[in-house]
């Protein structure tokens, strides 16, 4: 009995929970009967079909209570008015021109009529807006290209018109579909205009529109795939530009030149310009809460971009390229300064900075030697601009402008190799030699403020690939480097005036061997007082340099005292280092084995001590 009776409270319990949800469904059915008749929606009713789990009653539930289908009716009804049109212009029943002034009204309406829609919140306003756009843009090509019944310069002012209205209903009513379909259309309608002989000067204005509303667009939703695809059309078609002058600078003056292919260099330093301010703009938050991968990468990009039309056309034309040169170190000077500015904000990581330095980098070690003249002064005058952004870079807590600063002194050093690789030839040079030591000396200080100074730990690249800071001992390396190049000078001359000619070469080539085994000596002893496995491995590196010149270079090549000292220069090398590493590997067991006896020392006088 007492087990029935706790059977029949639950099963009261149990109805109890029942008639309350009849209850709470009962009330909101009334609330939606209470609303007028006309307000009453199809998707405010129950809909039991959805519960009962089968996928092809949810998929129809699903059309049922989304547009999708009235959506596509509506496009092929749009779509059927302008076939008929075309039919009817194409059979001569109507004249091309009346044609394609019906047509062009007709996706202007149509634009009119999604503004009026997206007003009233109608779920085809975008139908109306997306068809209108593309028929605008398809008869405006169409009639430019195959009719040529319409001038060149309405057809761009009616691109533009079109993009210009749909960014505006974009942002009167915070939508993003009709700002996407009308920047898209406009590059790649204005693109096909007379391609590939477009008139580059209304393009250019055409695509630097597209760019401005790609970048607004961005504001309403996060779209970086279309800011990456106008910025490649935009790059693609100013190198197009270049090209096509290159051409007929070939064939004529700057002064003879149509106004086609004329005002390359100006368009180019706005299109940059606007690029820089996108990137900052963007790298501030102002263009997208959450900063872009896109806005990283572009002052990069665009300077890579710039410089290179803009010294292709020079190379094509009669201009100077001292004033690009010019312009090039001003410009990655100032991108120097934006980095500055940014590193400045004290904020984690320092966003933007090495984006900017990275930039100024790349355009300086385009333009400066042009500047100067010399490539070698160049290179130096690099190698310390490296060096002072891994200053900074620790001041602002940079990863990545550190990483930089490294990339940077490779490339000054890699340079000054290929450059000076092979001037036993050419006599080498003072200015050579000394360019090569100061390289050297930079980057041994680089090298010496590396281990001094570690990476943040909150470097994404040192934290999560290079947690030792490894990169830094090809610092090290570059330095020797610089050294060896500038050693191999000074012996050049001292050999030049007391060698006769014929024995010049190979004494030359003795004497650098001699200098990297000594060069590998120095650094072991170095690494033994030191106590440096890093240069202790650097200096064995060195020295399997040596051996293999020394013993697949020198003897195959070589005779008489010049063999014989560049065996013995490697046989010094071997021996001291082979003593510095036995005293090494001697020194270290000793510690190992002194280090339990202390322990074992200081606990015994610790119990004593207690007692």
């Amino acid at each position: 009995m007492p087990d029935a009776g706790k059977s029949l409270e639950r099963r009261i319990e149990e109805l109890e929970k029942d008639i309350s949800t009849l209850e709470s469904r009962i009330e909101e059915l009334e609330h939606r009967l209470e609303r007028p008749a006309g307000k009453i929606l199809l998707r405010d009713m129950p809909t039991p079909v959805a519960e009962s789990g089968e996928p092809s009653e949810a998929l129809l539930d699903w059309l049922g209570h989304s547009s999708l289908l009235q959506r596509l009716a509506s496009i092929c009804f749009l779509l059927v008015v302008a076939l008929v049109l075309r039919t009817v212009t194409d059979n001569d029943i109507l004249d091309k021109e009346v044609g394609s002034l019906i047509g062009m009204a007709y996706s202007f309406a149509l634009i009119a009529w999604g503004w009026r829609s997206y007003s009233r919140s109608h779920s085809l306003a975008p139908v109306f807006t997306v068809c209108g756009a593309f028929l605008l843009y398809s008869i405006v090509v169409e009639t430019h290209e195959h009719f040529e019944s319409l001038p060149t310069v309405p057809a761009y002012m009616l691109i533009a018109a079109a993009g210009v209205a749909l960014a505006f209903i974009s942002h009167l009513y915070k939508v993003a579909l009709p700002v996407f379909v009308g920047t898209l259309g406009m590059c790649l309608a204005g693109v096909a205009l007379d391609f590939p002989h477009p008139v580059f000067p209304y393009l250019f204005i055409l695509l630097l529109a597209a760019n401005t509303l790609g970048t607004f667009a961005t504001r309403l939703q996060r779209c970086s795939w279309l800011r990456w695809l106008l910025f490649v059309v935009s790059v693609f078609m100013m190198m197009v530009w270049g090209m096509r002058l290159g051409i007929y600078l070939g064939r004529s003056t700057p002064d003879e030149l149509p106004f086609s292919v004329a005002g390359l260099f100006p368009a180019v330093a706005t299109l940059a310009l606007v690029y820089a301010g996108v990137a900052v703009m963007g790298i501030l938050g102002r263009i997208n809460e959450r900063v872009s991968k896109f806005d990283f990468a572009l002052p990069t990009l665009n300077v890579l971009w710039a410089f290179a039309v803009a010294r292709y056309a020079v190379n094509a034309g009669p201009w100077s390229a001292s004033f690009l040169a010019s312009m090039g170190v001003m410009a990655a000077a100032g991108h120097f300064a934006i980095g500055y500015w940014f590193g400045r904000r004290r904020m984690e990581g320092a966003p933007g900075t090495n984006s900017f330095a990275l930039a100024g980098s790349i355009l300086l070690a385009l333009a400066l030697p042009m500047a100067t003249g010399s490539k070698l002064i160049s290179l130096a005058l690099i190698s310390a601009t490296a060096f002072g952004m891994a200053v900074l870079s620790r001041r602002w807590r940079s990863g990545g402008m550190r990483l930089t600063s490294y990339m940077l002194q490779f490339y000054a050093c890699g340079i000054l190799a290929l450059l000076l690789r092979a001037t036993e030839t050419t006599s080498p040079s003072l200015v050579g030699a000394g360019a090569s030591g100061a390289l050297a000396g930079i980057a041994f200080l680089h090298y010496l403020w590396a281990r001094n100074n570690p990476p943040p730990g909150e470097s994404l690249v040192f934290d999560r690939f290079d947690k030792d800071d490894r990169l830094a001992v090809f610092l090290l390396m570059v330095s020797l480097l610089g050294g060896f190049f500038a050693l191999r000078v000074g012996v050049y001359q001292a050999i030049v005036g007391l060698i006769p000619g014929e024995e010049i070469s190979s004494v030359f080539s003795s004497a650098q061997t001699v200098i990297i085994n000594l060069s590998a000596a120095v650094l072991m002893c170095f690494a033994f007082m030191r106590r440096n496995k890093e240069v202790r491995n650097v200096a064995i590196l060195v020295t399997i340099i040596g051996g293999v010149k020394v013993f697949m270079i020198d003897l195959l090549g070589l005779a008489g005292v010049p063999v014989v000292a560049s065996v013995l220069s490697f046989g010094v090398a071997a021996s001291l280092e082979s003593f510095a590493l036995s005293r090494w590997q001697r020194i270290d067991m000793l510690r190992v084995s002194k280090w339990p006896r202390k322990s074992q020392t200081g606990t015994g006088g610790a119990n004593e001590s207690m007692q």
